[in-house]
């Protein structure tokens, strides 16, 4: 394989990591945001998959960005009555996204 095509491979890899960083950015950003309407489900985290595929071009096998799939774990709830988002208990649903992992 020569250099360009080396470089080539590479870029690909480059480019799946700036979806991921996209991604992650984009979770980190609605951390702590809540539904628009009370009672209602607010953002929920997005997880990163990457595949390989050939490239016939090159000759070898590249990474691209999977799909991009839901986190369905539980929301986190608190007990806020005042707030305009809190359900009839008065409680606020945050999204599932732990800015530390």
């Amino acid at each position: 394989m020569d250099f360009i095509k080396s470089l080539s491979v590479a870029a690909t890899g480059l480019r799946a990591q700036m979806g991921r960083m996209r991604v992650i950015s984009e979770n980190i950003a609605n951390a702590d945001s809540v539904s628009q309407t009370a009672g209602g489900d607010p953002y929920r985290r997005r997880i990163v998959t990457f595949s390989t595929v050939l490239d016939r071009s090159l000759g070898a096998h590249v990474v691209e960005l999977g799909p991009i799939q839901t986190d369905n774990s539980d929301f986190l709830v608190s007990h806020e009555p005042g707030n305009p988002a809190a359900n009839a208990a008065g409680d606020v649903k945050y999204p599932n996204v732990n800015s530390l992992v």
